[in-house]
């Protein structure tokens, strides 16, 4: 279950309509649910897949591409990969988890040397020495770390450029698996269990804030608002590590909920904007019209 840190932070529940977004209108989400994907736009929840087995997805807005990892039989893991215009899919093999980058999706597997083969496209992408890396669509801004093994003497710190130029955070500030990239590359977002949340401005310094479990990739736009899945402080009943509900009482059930949190350098705290959810990530609402649409079409052999 989630590991929760040895640091409590007080939260309010708010809804979408209830945060100052930097954006001009309200963005639209999409994260898991009991272990399914949900897209939240326009203040409606929409739920596009129904397997309830879903540990990780990521969406390509330059590739107008899905991805989702699940495991069958003998904890075998599987990828699916739509591709949102034709209405297609595909399937890639041993891959447990993705993420949303460099304008398209890549494994983010939780072993050293994760692969680097975007799985839209089959490109096997190298920005030598980054062993890790994040960058930004049009992959000019990347950002990685050199080492990312389980021992301190195997870590590195988090750097930008080729060759790494620039140091934006020491290693014990960043959890290897979850940093994060702006699609325009203006901003770096990392965190680590018992390290703050910081959001990195391009030629600027960072601005952080205190937290309590946070779980998953965080995902940072353009204007620096980042969500994260955090602890809520609530108990949850766990099915599995991504189906989980509220418990009966506060205090009951297996372990902490988890919610979808909003935070923007100037905030104090994260805000709740979804009060159960994990793996969050912004998307257009071009794109959150698109997996809607696909939701609704025919697709028994991928969505049940």
């Amino acid at each position: 279950m989630i590991q929760q840190s040895s640091r409590m932070v007080a939260f309010a529940f708010l809804t979408l309509a209830g945060v100052a977004f930097a954006q001009a209108k309200d963005p639209c989400l999409a994260f898991l649910l009991r272990a399914d994907v949900t897209v939240l736009c326009e203040k409606k929840t929409t739920q596009v897949t129904h397997l309830r087995n879903i540990e990780s997805f990521a969406v390509s807005e330059e590739r107008s591409s899905f991805a989702f990892a699940n495991s069958g039989a003998a904890s075998a893991y599987t990828t699916t990969v739509i591709d949102l215009k034709a209405g297609t899919s595909k399937k890639v093999e041993g891959i447990e988890s993705v993420v949303s980058t460099c304008g398209g999706i890549l494994p983010n597997q939780n072993r050293p040397r994760t692969s680097t083969r975007d799985v839209v496209t089959g490109e096997d992408l190298t920005f030598a020495p980054y062993v890790r890396f994040r960058c930004s669509a049009d992959r000019r801004v990347v950002v990685g770390i050199t080492k990312d093994g389980s021992t301190k003497d195997q870590r590195s710190d988090l750097y930008e450029g080729l060759p790494p130029s620039a140091k934006i955070a020491a290693f014990e500030d960043v959890d290897a698996y979850y940093f994060g990239v702006s699609p325009d590359g203006s901003r770096v977002a990392y965190y680590n269990d018992v390290r703050p949340l910081c959001v990195l401005t391009r030629l600027g310094t960072a601005q952080c804030v205190e937290h309590s479990t946070i779980s998953d990739p965080v995902s940072v736009n353009d204007s620096g608002e980042v969500l994260v899945a955090t602890g809520t402080g609530r108990g949850c009943v766990y099915r599995t590590s991504y189906d989980f509900s509220p418990a009966a009482t506060r205090a009951g059930g297996d372990d902490e909920c988890l919610g979808i949190g909003y935070w923007k350098p100037g905030m104090k705290a994260i805000s709740f904007i979804v009060p159960l959810g994990r793996n969050p990530q912004w998307i257009s609402p071009r794109i959150a019209a698109s997996l809607i649409q696909w939701s609704v079409k025919p697709n028994e052999s991928v969505r049940k």
